[in-house]
C-alpha cells in the first residue's frame, strides 16, 4: 500500500537520522525539501606506483603494536613499519594522498587506502592470495575427462575380515622338489582368501624369492607344529632371495601381500592343512 502523507513537522530534526529514501525521493527531490542527500564517495584513482607501495607496507605488519591495538580495541587495529626500501619522498606522497595516517615510519591504512588495496586485489585475475594458494582451484572440466577403470581393470575389491571363514583356498601344493623349485612362478595373481602351501621334507631356514611372479606375497613361516614363527613380504619380480629368522620352518604359506595382517593373524597363530584347505587356528 502507499505510504502516508506526512507533514514535514512531524520528521525529526536530526536530518541526518530520517531515512529518506524509503520514501521513493530521487536526490534531488531531498535537497529541495531541504534535507540532506546521501553522501556518495568520488570514484578515487590510485596509481599504480601507490598500490605497489601500499602492499608492500601491508606485509611489514607491527605484531606488537597491532595486537595491543586489537586488545583495546581501537579502530585502525592493524599498524606497520614502513620497509626500508620505501624512501622519505614516497611515504609523503601517500600520506599526501590520504592513503596512510601516522607518525614517522609507523603507519596505518586509512578507509580510502584498504578501499584502493582491496579493489586492487580484486581486479587482479592473479592476485597475491591466489599466488600463495598451494593447492589448485578444482577443475571440473579436467575432472570430466580422467578416465575410469572399466569393467577388466585389474583392481581389487575391498573385502572385510566378515568375509574370511577361517579358511583359504588351495592354488598350490607343493609337496616335491619340482613343485618347491617352481611354486607360483608364472601363475595369474591369487585371488581373496586363496593361499599357496609348501612343505619341505626337513626343517630349516628355507629362503624364498618372487622371479617370475607378477605380484606381490606375505610368507607365513611355520614350525612343526603349524605354528606361525616368523612373516617376510616380497614384492613382484623380487629377485632377491628372503628368509626367517627361524632355523626350525617346516611349512610355509604364500597369500598375497598384506592378507595376514588384515585377517589379525599373528606369530604364535596356526595355519594347518586339511581337506585340501589351509585352517587358521588362533593360539590361545
Amino acid at each position: 500500500m502507499p505510504l502516508p502523507i506526512q507533514s514535514l513537522n512531524n520528521f525529526p530534526e536530526d536530518n541526518d537520522n530520517v531515512q529518506m529514501s524509503s520514501l521513493g525521493l530521487s536526490d534531488m527531490q531531498i535537497q529541495l525539501l531541504g534535507f540532506s542527500s546521501p553522501v556518495r564517495e568520488a570514484k578515487v584513482i590510485v596509481s599504480q606506483k601507490h598500490i605497489d607501495l601500499l602492499k608492500e607496507i601491508e606485509k611489514n605488519q607491527n605484531d606488537v603494536v597491532t595486537a595491543a591495538n586489537m586488545i583495546n580495541n581501537l579502530k585502525d587495529a592493524k599498524v606497520c613499519n614502513v620497509p626500508k626500501t620505501i624512501n622519505d619522498n614516497d611515504l609523503l606522497a601517500l600520506k599526501t594522498a590520504g592513503l596512510l595516517t601516522g607518525s614517522g615510519r609507523t603507519v596505518a591504512l586509512t578507509s580510502k587506502g584498504r578501499v584502493a588495496l582491496r579493489d586492487a586485489y580484486l581486479k587482479d585475475p592473479v592476485n597475491e592470495f591466489k599466488k600463495a594458494r598451494k593447492k589448485e582451484k578444482f577443475d571440473l572440466t579436467e575432472a570430466k575427462n580422467v578416465k575410469v577403470a572399466s569393467k577388466k581393470s585389474t583392481f581389487k575389491k575391498i573385502w572385510l575380515t566378515e568375509d574370511f571363514k577361517g579358511e583359504f583356498e588351495l592354488r598350490l601344493l607343493a609337496d616335491n622338489e619340482k613343485l618347491l623349485q617352481k611354486g607360483l612362478m608364472h601363475s595369474k595373481p591369487l585371488e581373496d582368501f586363496e593361499v599357496a602351501y609348501f612343505i619341505f621334507p626337513t626343517k630349516g631356514k628355507h629362503s624364498f624369492w618372487n622371479k617370475n611372479v607378477s605380484y606381490p606375497l606375505t610368507l607365513a613361516f611355520l614350525n612343526s607344529d603349524h605354528e606361525i614363527v616368523d612373516f617376510k613380504d616380497m614384492e613382484a619380480e623380487q629377485t632377491k632371495s628372503v628368509s626367517p629368522d627361524s632355523n626350525f620352518v617346516k611349512y610355509v604359506v604364500e597369500a598375497n601381500k598384506d592378507t595376514f595382517e588384515k585377517l589379525g593373524i599373528e606369530v604364535g597363530d596356526k595355519l594347518e592343512y586339511k581337506d585340501n584347505k589351509i585352517v587358521f587356528r588362533k593360539s590361545n
